[in-house]
C-alpha cells in the first residue's frame, strides 16, 4: 500500500466517517499515567555524585571484594 493522501479538515473527515456510519467510533483513551513536567526534571552531570574521597570501606571486607 502507498500513502496518496492525507485528510486534515474537520468537515470533511466527519462527512466520510458519517458515511461509513463510523462517526460514533470513540477515541482511544488517553493514557492514564503521565511523566513528570519536563521543568521538573533533574538533570545530573559528573560533579553532582559522591566523590571517591566519600565512600567508606568496612574493615571487615578487603577492597577487592568492591570491585
Amino acid at each position: 500500500m502507498k500513502v496518496i493522501a492525507f485528510i486534515e479538515k474537520p468537515d470533511v473527515i466527519k462527512k466520510i466517517l458519517k458515511h461509513l456510519d463510523l462517526r460514533h467510533v470513540k477515541r482511544k483513551p488517553e493514557p492514564l499515567a503521565h511523566g513528570p513536567p519536563a521543568n521538573q526534571l533533574t538533570l545530573y552531570d559528573d560533579a553532582s555524585g559522591p566523590s571517591v574521597d566519600d565512600l567508606v570501606v568496612d574493615p571487615q571486607y578487603p577492597v577487592e571484594s568492591y570491585l
